[in-house]
């Protein structure tokens, strides 16, 4: 008798294991075997015993025909099912990377601004409540934007904390503090005494421009947004647009209010052909509310309205139209030698200093020095004597324990006034800032003068050529007998006179 047919191709015998074991690159593998068992049960189904293949009673010829559909029937139902269950495995499969890539890239972000957006709401419902204001509804963008207001209570800098810019001071002070202590005299007065729209801080580096905007927040006690591009910076088309809208809404319901950007030239750089669309019409939207939203008054602002304040240290790379709404501005310069002087003493203000120690030539000495180079400079001379009073204490301690060692675990009565006074950090001296005036040095002198130094390290060695070693007491040798030489030949050659 004639074997089961097998199907075309290297296949493994059909069995229960490799049908469980068949996989995502084996499934026509399983169609093939389908076919084969169904030949092979036909040609079981149509063969006789051992008799002549010729004679065939009529009870076989009744009964094949059923038994081969019920087992067809029956491998169509088992095949269907595998293809059914096979199919569901990999759509839960696949639906499960992707609401996993969705809860992690998508919806966790948004989750968390949006736990971000709640807990900057409660935080401001509290400063409103705790200022006596009316609390007011935010919406989700108002919300972000909320998580960059600082509380005027939460500053520690006033304008006397700053040493200098005594002209900016005052009157930085007329135009933002006074409207708000003292709204009589500027509301009755009209138009012409309402604070300004814009107020541009630009100056140097390190010259106290921040900290000018903070101790103006602080003076004022007006709400304070310190608007980072972070903040309105989105990665979904059209909400970059929502966030700066969001945060002039969320500005004029807390009016009195100073909106204030540092490092505005990265933001509101110059606009050109080459800038990105959707910066740009960021900067437009900014630009629009702006002008539409400081002409609006709140019935509980005195007519303080918004304020847009910017800090610079590249005054030519901000867009003109944005220098437009900015009708006020003040450079923040290097300070002088009075101002520096000032600055010195406020820093120094709770440290103690030799009775001898010269601020004015101290002052003198740091010329060119800006706020921030001279805390560094009283950081790094601070140091010094930290750094001795540190040394005699791991001294002193490392004496004490040998001390202990030598004289043995003998029960001793303490005595207070017997015990060693610990040792006491010595005053700053002048010698202190001599010495650290060497590590701090005027803001970028250290760099610009390595990169002045590496653009003309080229050029001098082009001009100068490949350098030569010169032997001086030949060169001597050799310019004496020339020397000599030219003499005696000018002797010979001399005319003479009768």
């Amino acid at each position: 008798m004639d074997g089961p047919v097998a199907p075309a191709g290297n296949f493994l015998p059909l069995d229960a294991n490799n049908l469980l074991n068949l996989t995502n690159t084996n499934a026509r593998v399983l169609v093939h075997y389908l076919l084969a068992f169904l030949i092979t049960k036909e040609q079981i189904a149509t063969m006789g015993s051992n008799s002549s293949k010729s004679v065939e009673t009529s009870h076989d010829k009744q009964q094949t025909p059923e038994h081969v559909v019920s087992i067809k029937n029956e491998v169509i139902g088992i095949v269907l099912d595998g293809l059914m269950l096979y199919t569901m495995y990999q759509t839960s499969k696949y639906l499960y990377k992707a609401i996993h890539k969705f809860l992690s890239f998508q919806l966790k972000p948004m989750m968390d601004d949006w736990t971000k957006g709640q807990d900057s709401q409660a935080k401001l419902k509290n400063r409103l409540q705790r200022t006596g204001r009316r609390v007011f509804h935010t919406n989700y963008f108002e919300n972000v934007i909320a998580g960059d207001i600082v509380d005027p209570q939460d500053i520690d800098v006033s304008f006397d904390d700053i040493g200098g810019l005594e002209r900016q001071k005052r009157d930085i002070h007329d135009l933002v503090v006074l409207p708000l202590k003292n709204p009589e005299f500027f509301v009755s007065r009209g138009k012409l005494l309402t604070v300004p729209k814009g107020i541009l801080l630009y100056g140097k580096p390190g010259t106290g421009k921040t900290m000018l905007a903070k101790a103006i927040a602080k003076e004022s006690g007006a709400f304070f947004i310190n608007l980072k591009i972070s903040t309105i910076m989105s990665k979904w088309f059209g909400e970059s647009q929502k966030l700066v809208s969001a945060a002039f809404t969320l500005a004029r319901k807390l009016a009195p209010c100073i909106i204030f950007i540092d490092e505005v030239d990265s933001f509101m750089g110059i606009r050109g052909s080459g800038s990105d669309p959707t910066f740009s019409s960021m900067k437009t939207e900014f630009l629009a509310l702006w002008d539409g939203f400081t002409e609006m008054s709140n019935e509980n602002d005195g007519g303080f309205g918004v304020i847009v304040m910017g800090a610079t240290n590249r005054p030519g790379d901000v867009d003109p139209a944005f220098l437009r709404r900015m009708p006020r501005t003040f450079e923040i310069g290097l300070p002088s030698q009075p101002q520096r002087e000032k600055i010195l003493r406020l820093q120094l203000k709770t440290e103690r200093v030799d009775d001898d120690f010269d601020f004015d030539q101290l002052a003198i000495d740091t010329a060119y020095y800006s706020g921030s180079d001279l805390k560094e400079l009283c950081r790094a001379a601070l140091m010094i004597p930290l750094r001795e009073h540190i040394d005699n204490c791991r001294a002193a301690a490392e004496e004490a324990a040998k001390n202990r060692a030598a004289e043995g675990e003998k029960p001793q009565i303490y005595d207070e006034a017997a015990q060693p006074e610990p040792p006491t950090m010595r005053p700053l001296s002048m010698v202190d800032f001599n010495e650290a005036r060497n590590m701090v040095q005027p803001t970028g002198a250290t760099a610009y003068a390595y990169e002045n130094e590496q653009n003309e390290k080229p050029s001098r060695q082009a001009s100068t050529g490949p350098a030569m070693s010169i032997d001086t007491d030949m060169f001597a040798t050799i310019m004496a007998a020339g020397l000599q030489n030219w003499m005696q030949q000018s002797r010979n050659t001399a005319p003479t006179y009768q």
